[in-house]
């Protein structure tokens, strides 16, 4: 993950001429099926909520705002001083860039064995998805208020 994260684009994984296909490669990403992700079959780790307000400051939001030019007074800058806006605080993000606490979390070797905590490969396959024919006529577990009796059957 550091040559993502690489300042420096000439050292940056992606940017040294194999473009996404570089980063497709690397052994971090090698168990994800990228035509299924593209055709977006696959679900997100995270989905942002398209209600919540991603930045630091409500000044940010001018940057991804169609709406320009707005001037904000003294009372809206109160208001939105109270609105949590989903953002991690500035002096905690420097704090773990400098400890560098995240480094054992995202160094993974190039040419050995992903960790166990990031190998899918020992992940039980889900169940393939029944179709809706397969789901009306197949056979049914009975929950157990069905009763068998000929004088009352509930089963057909």
């Amino acid at each position: 993950l550091t040559q993502l994260l690489c300042k420096d684009p000439d050292q940056r994984l992606g940017c040294c001429g194999g473009g996404a296909q570089e980063v497709k490669e690397h052994p971090l990403f090698r168990h994800i099926n990228f035509k299924r992700l593209e055709a977006g079959m696959l679900d997100p780790p995270f989905k942002p909520d398209p209600q919540a307000i991603y930045c630091k400051d409500v000044l940010d939001i001018e940057q991804f705002s169609t709406v320009k030019g707005v001037e904000l007074e003294q009372t809206d800058s109160d208001f939105y001083r109270k609105i949590a806006t989903g953002c991690v605080s500035i002096p905690w993000q420097d704090e773990m860039i400098e400890t560098d606490c995240f480094k054992e979390l995202s160094e993974v070797p190039m040419d050995g064995p992903v960790p166990p905590d990031l190998d899918w490969r020992g992940l039980p396959s889900p169940e393939p998805k029944k179709g809706l024919l397969q789901r009306l006529f197949s056979r049914q577990d009975c929950c157990g208020n069905c009763s068998d009796s000929e004088d009352e059957p509930t089963r057909l």
